[in-house]
């Protein structure tokens, strides 16, 4: 049997944000990423995923009520109603 290749690897979206800030603010940003060893945009991907982290329950997240024509063909919950469509 002839070896089967690597999976292709799925394609990351990137999207890019611009940012704007003082002078001052970039001076001490430059001055963190320099004594850190860090470059920018790891310091604001990490300071992004902590805020996001923690304000994750501010987030309103939307259900979606199901129709009542909608089939039920994974509901195994209750069988008794599977086939019917309800």
């Amino acid at each position: 049997m002839p070896k089967r290749g690597k999976k292709k690897p799925r394609k990351i979206k990137f999207y890019q944000k611009n940012l704007k800030i003082p002078e001052s603010q970039n001076k001490k940003l430059r001055q963190f990423c320099k004594t850190n060893k860090l470059t920018e945009n790891k310091v604001f991907r990490r300071a992004m995923r902590e805020f996001l982290v923690r304000n994750v329950h501010l987030i309103d997240h939307v259900h979606h009520e199901v129709s009542a024509n909608q089939l039920t063909l994974f509901d195994f919950l209750n069988e008794d109603t599977a086939n019917t469509g309800s």
